[in-house]
């Protein structure tokens, strides 16, 4: 890995109603500072929008940085890069998507009335569909029983975020569509997805990615990537940052 990449600080973006230490185990392994941000009640109760979200984090790190978004984070992270103040020099996105919901132009999100009926179980019972959804994030692993038990600590400690604010930002990814953004990002970007995610539906063929942009997708993960496999998204990075210096990409 190049000195450039080594000096930068790693700004992690978590999910909706997630702890970005979840992602400790893949996040661990980078060289330099690492700057966890969880979607919490303190930052939410500032933020109205995803674009709010994105102006608020470009306002406290403004330096340069490799900038990493799980789930809706992807989302903020591929904002905050669309903006090109600089302050994004790459984007990983884990388990991303430019469009969560499906919709006759876009086939591979989670079906309307799904999502719908899920944020209607948020509203009425929110302990009990947070536990669902967490539980979802690992279905379908390939090693779905060692997931359990790394899973296990962080249902235990709960979320973050308020019931309030667990709605407000599940709207978000309602309404989000970044397909454009995602088509035409300057940015070098890595998309990172797990080959039995059962979460996001949607693939890097379901869109013409940038010659800036790769994709990889993990054998057996499902929505977690800091989990079991942890390394080998950590793998999938190492390899586009070669291939970034190979290309002579500065970051």
């Amino acid at each position: 890995m190049s000195s450039a990449i080594v000096c930068q600080r790693l700004i992690v973006v978590a999910g909706w109603g997630v702890r970005a230490e979840m992602l400790s185990k893949l996040y661990g392994y980078w060289p330099g500072d690492v700057v966890p941000v969880s979607l919490d009640d303190e930052l939410l109760a500032r933020c109205d929008s995803l674009s709010q979200v994105t102006d608020e984090l470009l306002s406290l790190y403004p330096e340069p940085s490799v900038w990493m978004g799980w789930s809706l984070g992807s989302q903020v992270v591929m904002e905050a890069a669309a903006r090109q103040t600089g302050s994004v020099s790459c984007a990983v996105t884990l388990g991303g998507f430019p469009k969560f919901v499906a919709d006759d132009s876009w086939p591979h999100g989670m079906p309307t009335a799904d999502f719908r009926a899920f944020a209607l179980g948020i509203r009425r019972d929110p302990q009990r569909y947070w536990l669902h959804f967490l539980l979802l994030m690992i279905n379908g692993a390939s090693n779905e029983k060692d997931e359990r038990q790394s899973l296990r600590p962080w249902l235990e400690k709960g979320t973050l975020v308020s019931h309030e604010h667990l709605s407000k930002s599940l709207a978000w990814l309602e309404a989000g569509d970044q397909r454009a953004l995602w088509r035409s990002l300057v940015t070098p970007a890595l998309h990172v997805m797990g080959e039995n995610d059962i979460v996001v539906r949607s693939r890097a063929q379901d869109l013409s990615l940038p010659a800036t942009s790769g994709h990889a997708v993990v054998p057996g993960m499902a929505h977690w990537p800091g989990g079991c496999s942890a390394s080998d998204c950590w793998a999938a990075i190492q390899s586009f940052f070669a291939s970034q210096k190979a290309l002579s990409w500065a970051l």
